[in-house]
């Protein structure tokens, strides 16, 4: 399953910042990145993760949670999600 991890800073001061890219430099995630960006601001990163198993999830994301707040949001390829929105759409339309 695909996932939209979108984070942020909490403490943005260089300590902060200097052990958290020690941790990723070391990291071996338990899960697998799709893909994964940094905001050109410096506030934080968006990244494309896999993983079937929420404990993979949980364990990813925690080890980082001093420093940065996570949104983790389910997401679908567009080509997938389409047809999905268009069937709602249709029973909307058919009701009433």
């Amino acid at each position: 399953m695909l996932f939209a991890a979108i984070y942020t800073w909490i403490h943005g001061d260089e300590e902060a910042q200097k052990r958290s890219l020690e941790l990723f430099s070391s990291w071996k995630p338990p899960f697998e990145f799709k893909a994964h960006y940094a905001r050109a601001d410096g506030k934080g990163g968006i990244a494309v993760i896999e993983a079937d198993d929420p404990a993979a999830l949980t364990e990813g994301i925690s080890t980082f949670t001093p420093f940065f707040d996570f949104d983790l949001v389910p997401i679908l390829e567009i080509e997938q999600a389409v047809p999905i929105f268009q069937r709602v759409n249709e029973w909307r339309d058919s009701v009433g």
